[in-house]
């Protein structure tokens, strides 16, 4: 009989707990555990049990799901690479055998694994916190149900597994209404209990609190057209009063908006731990390799705010796009970005392998002024739930209910009149079918490069945005001194009946009998 992938995955995830834990840790989080627990001793106390959780935190989205994740839709380019990479799927090439799809599965289900570790064990430890106990147990099914929400939204249909399992267990796929029926389950339980913190002190940071289950909550609804819960979560999130917008956008992605008051859940990072280098996405003169790139249609979704002006096609933009990425004329680092196909610069358009292809590079996340000395000792946090998301939830589920009242206009208000932002407010009196555009375009402006784009464009079902010609930057050509737009003749596909879902890993279909593939992959 074969042999289960995801049982592979989740018995090494269980000796993770043993070897995979920080050693001195009191009750702090560390996303990066150096030292060992003896499994001899182990769910015998408390710290135990902190540790066990704390190694469920690894499994949590990073770069790659945060900002890599938007490089594979209309807004974004992922370089190609050597290997199958997201630069596939960006082209609509995906197929099961893609090493970068597979890895995601095999990290998620990690997580579940251990999560499932802790939950069939955490009651062995006899001279706990019973609040502090209560507290773990409410993190470990959280992040669980979190790793189920990913996996629903990406694969649609997965294995669901609560329990650990023997190494010749085999399970089959459950449908993905299944899956999101057992996540929101699993959120009210979290949330009914009240186990979860609304904040913690600084040593415990970054761990789950009420408000990132409500909004995690909103945010599974929203994903399945769930608009009531989906309405109800946010407004909960809204009402506990202790969230708020940081009022400097570029500031919020980088050291200085570290765990603000905007930051619902995210994944930590820290020097001594987890760190990555923090130029490592973006331009070639700072020394990046220039791995995601934002692309035309990015720039088409910004508002000008002024007069269009036909000499720079630049001015006038809405801010964020400032704050967002590196385009010619734009400071970057002690020097001018310059990408044109006639620069001297590192950046000019593959002027080498780490130069931008389509002319646009990330500025979003980058914090030039804090490692410029050591880029690889980046640790700005990737954010993975925050308040404006929030707001823009809440304001497209009581759109979508046709609900639409001042607190609607107010949600999308608040984040376009950001101080640093101060986009013109959106008046009223708009029709559903209005208002539904102008969310879902504030939604890209406001959250570009966060790793929510792909999900957006699938539960609207607009997948086919990002087919056609890959187009990147404005520039003026030195043959005709005309605006062009710069383009290789590249062009991305998708196939609505199979790409809104993607395949099972081709090495999880050949080891499980009872498995089954989405719709449109061979194997």
């Amino acid at each position: 009989m074969k042999k289960v992938y995801i049982t592979k995955v989740l018995v090494l995830s269980a000796i993770s707990l043993f070897f995979g834990c920080a050693d001195g840790l009191d009750e702090g989080l560390d996303l990066e555990p150096t030292g060992a627990v003896s499994e001899t001793v182990y769910w015998s106390s408390e710290r135990d049990a902190i540790l066990a959780v704390n190694a469920i935190y690894n499994e949590l989205d990073g770069t790659q799901s945060v900002i890599e994740l938007d490089g594979i839709t209309d807004i974004g380019f992922r370089s190609a690479s050597n290997v199958p990479t997201f630069n596939d799927v960006r082209l609509g090439e995906i197929d099961p055998s893609n090493a970068t799809i597979t890895a995601i599965w095999e990290r998620y289900y990690r997580g579940i694994g251990k999560a499932n570790g802790v939950l069939a064990n955490i009651d062995r430890v006899e001279d706990g916190n019973a609040a502090t106990m209560a507290r773990l147990t409410a993190e470990a099914r959280f992040l669980r149900a979190y790793y189920y929400m990913q996996l629903a939204s990406l694969w649609c249909n997965v294995p669901l597994i609560l329990e650990p399992l023997d190494v010749n267990d085999q399970r089959p796929t459950n449908s993905k209404e299944e899956i999101v029926d057992f996540v929101i389950s699993e959120l009210d339980a979290i949330i009914n209990s009240e186990a979860l913190p609304q904040s913690y002190n600084a040593d415990n940071v970054g761990r789950v609190t009420h408000g990132a289950a409500l909004a995690t909550k909103a945010r599974v609804a929203i994903r399945n057209n769930r608009y009531e819960l989906a309405r109800d979560a946010s407004l909960a999130v809204m009402n506990l009063g202790i969230y708020s917008l940081y009022p400097d956008y570029q500031e919020l992605f980088q050291a200085a908006g570290q765990n603000s008051t905007e930051v619902i859940f995210d994944r930590q990072y820290a020097v001594g731990g987890n760190t990555y280098n923090n130029f490592g996405y973006s331009a070639a003169s700072i020394g990046g390799n220039s791995t995601v790139e934002p692309m035309m249609e990015l720039f088409e979704k910004y508002e000008y705010i002024g007069p269009v002006n036909p000499d720079d096609p630049y001015e006038n933009k809405d801010p964020r796009w400032d704050y967002n990425v590196y385009y010619t004329g734009q400071p970057i680092g002690n020097n001018t970005y310059n990408s044109w196909p006639n620069s001297s610069t590192p950046d000019r358009v593959s002027g080498s392998e780490w130069a931008t292809l389509y002319g646009y590079n990330l500025k979003k996340w980058v914090d030039y002024e804090t490692f410029v000395e050591n880029p690889s000792l980046g640790d700005v946090n990737m954010i993975l739930i925050r308040y404006a998301d929030v707001l823009l939830m809440y304001a497209e589920a009581k759109t979508e209910l046709n609900e639409i009242d001042a607190s609607v206009y107010d949600a999308i208000n608040d984040i376009r009149q950001r101080p640093t932002v101060e986009m013109p407010e959106i008046t009223e009196g708009k029709t559903q079918a209005e208002l539904r555009e102008i969310i879902r375009d504030e939604r890209v402006k406001e959250l570009a490069f966060e790793g929510l784009r792909l999900f957006d464009l699938n539960r609207w079902q607009l997948g086919e945005e990002k087919v056609g010609l890959l187009e990147g930057m404005y520039y003026i050509n030195e043959s005709s001194g005309e605006w062009e737009v710069m383009n290789y003749g590249q062009v991305a596909r998708f196939n609505p009946d199979r790409d809104y879902c993607w395949p099972v890993p081709q090495k999880e279909m050949d080891i499980n009998d009872v498995i089954t593939q989405n719709p449109g992959y061979t194997n």
